[in-house]
């Protein structure tokens, strides 16, 4: 991955809106994450975003049955323990597995509990926080492996093109 990126002045959604290195506050950018994708076997993906989050949610899933066929989406899980074994089993029939969770979900719990279930899988967490911070804040660090702050300082819309 870059060690420096800058972020977009005016951030289309989905693909670019401001993302971060959840340990280190590194600037990612979309190509950073689908890299991350094509290494994981499961993407678990939560948070609170909103509409721009549900933007995102939807490029995440369609960059990666794009890429990884097939790739199996789980949905409505209701706790970490539902999350993992939905993911554990999701696993056996697919080359790729991208669990949406709630936003109450412990993202990290979640994927501790898939490897305990199937111990050499691959995770990386995405969690989604409704803010138009063009850094990482002290209080997001360790939440997930990617966070993506989903409400962009400047209100765009999708279909608007960057400047």
């Amino acid at each position: 991955m870059q060690f420096s990126t800058a972020l977009p002045d005016t951030p289309v959604a989905p693909r670019d809106l401001a993302m971060f290195d959840g340990v280190n506050g590194r600037v990612l950018t979309w190509s950073d994450l689908m890299r991350l994708v094509r290494r994981t076997d499961v993407i678990v993906v939560g948070g609170e975003g909103g509409r721009d989050g549900g933007m995102v949610r939807a490029a995440l899933i369609d960059d990666a049955r794009a890429a990884f066929s097939p790739t199996t989406v789980v949905d409505g899980c209701a706790d970490a323990e539902a999350c993992a074994q939905a993911a554990a089993d999701a696993l056996h029939d697919s080359k790729r597995v991208v669990v949406q969770c709630p936003a109450s979900c412990d993202l990290a719990e979640v994927s501790r509990r898939i490897r305990a279930l199937h111990w050499f899988s691959s995770v990386t967490t995405v969690a989604m926080v409704p803010s138009g911070a063009r850094a990482l804040a002290a209080s997001e660090r360790d939440r997930a492996d990617v966070v993506i702050h989903t409400a962009p300082e400047r209100p765009v819309q999708a279909s608007q093109p960057p400047r």
